[in-house]
């Protein structure tokens, strides 16, 4: 059985790569390095590793350890997607208790810059899990990802479910994914929860009957399979829309009515666009003009906390008022670009991050990517104005 299955699943990679090429690397975790004996050992699956000093699980039908086993384990019962074997990630822990755990690996090639890549991974609920949560994302660096933490990575991911509710469903693999317009030369991935616990939705579940008389776990468990990045073309987009909801982003719509001027002024309303690109009802917004016209977005700086990439409670109206600038004008193109402070030398590439961070977040407030350039000027130190040196500055393009 063992080798039909191999068979199965070199067939189903040999089809994937004649279609797309697959830039990640041993995506299902079948080509694993000795048998499998303990938690925690997601590096027999190379090169995949875990990002933080949290380890994480791999799960192989051939393993030598019943909890690590697949279909049935120490998290209840779940056959693989693609193969026999699969990755297991802790998205959540109640009150902290149970740790997060970061899967990652290096792509086989770096991104090219302006093409767009489908991001995917498969999920599914683990059984003894008490907890769904939404926030389940990918992130895309430059360098390569290994975090002296056993707390939350807190970076803004490129890739989350657009509705991005609880994932809920046990039994059935479930795909995320979302599509990344690249800066150039990224190449590495990670796959977790980047948000804290306070900004993701936790819905309490019960135990199945099935598995009665076991102990739930206070943690949101997910097992993790077939994990791609390919790049995008006209045929294989429609496979990359996960969600077709309205919100995908904002567009303002210009009717024409001939030569009377009030009309066609009447006529300039804002819709929802759907995530799949189709126009959802429409919806007349409060015009944003009005609200951007003192605001001067040439130089608007945005801080960050020390050694961190979520921007500053204060600095939240100031995103706003470039969102409400950038939808005003839609001819307008941005720069951002990220800065650290000399005390920050042990957060790798930290400036990178927090320009990353401020695209993401305005691409998830209605401003597309391709309107958003980001870089990274490192350290620029400001003599007696340490915190102002960790911020990301806006210039126009």
């Amino acid at each position: 059985m063992k080798k039909i299955s191999l068979l199965f699943t070199a067939v189903l990679a040999l089809c994937t790569v004649y279609a797309q090429e697959n830039l990640v690397p041993n995506p299902s975790f079948e080509e694993v390095e000795g048998k499998l004996k303990e938690g925690g050992m997601i590096e027999m699956a190379f090169p995949w590793k875990a990002v933080t000093m949290n380890p994480v699980d791999l799960y192989s039908a051939d393993s030598k350890n019943d909890d690590f086993s697949v279909p049935n384990n120490g998290y209840g019962s779940e056959p693989a997607n693609t193969g026999s074997n699969y990755a297991g990630v802790s998205f959540f822990g109640y009150g902290g208790r149970m740790p997060r755990t970061y899967l990652g690996v290096e792509l086989t090639k770096e991104l090219e810059e302006g093409k767009e890549y489908c991001m995917k991974f498969h999920v599914s609920l683990s059984d003894y899990s008490k907890y769904a949560v939404n926030n389940l994302a990918m992130y895309v660096d430059f360098v390569e990802m290994t975090e002296k933490t056993d707390g939350i990575l807190k970076m803004v991911p490129q890739m989350k479910s657009i509705k991005n509710d609880p994932f809920e469903k046990q039994y059935l693999w479930t795909a995320v994914c979302g599509i990344y317009k690249a800066e150039g030369g990224e190449m590495f991935i990670a796959i977790g929860n980047f948000d804290a616990d306070d900004r993701t939705t936790q819905t309490k579940l019960r135990l199945s009957k099935e598995f009665a008389g076991k102990r739930q776990q206070n943690n949101a468990y997910y097992y993790i399979d077939d994990v791609s990045v390919v790049e995008l073309n006209d045929k294989t987009r429609e496979d990359c829309l996960c969600d077709k909801i309205p919100g995908g982003r904002i567009k303002t719509e210009f009717k024409s009515f001939g030569t009377d001027e009030s009309k066609k002024a009447e006529a300039q309303k804002t819709f929802i666009v759907n995530s799949d690109g189709t126009k959802a009802d429409a919806t007349v917004v409060e015009d944003v003009k009005e609200k951007a016209a003192e605001f001067s977005l040439e130089n608007a700086v945005v801080y960050f906390g020390d050694k961190s990439t979520e921007p500053t409670a204060a600095s939240m109206s100031t995103i706003t008022k470039i969102v409400e600038s950038l939808k005003a004008d839609e001819s307008l193109k941005i720069k951002v670009t990220g800065h650290s402070d000399p005390s920050e030398a042990a957060s790798t590439s930290i400036d990178k991050k927090r320009a990353y961070a401020m695209k993401r977040k305005l691409v998830e407030l209605g401003i597309t990517a391709d309107r958003i350039q980001s870089a990274s000027a490192g350290t620029t130190k400001k003599v007696g104005e340490d915190d102002k040196n960790r911020r990301a500055t806006i210039s126009i393009n």
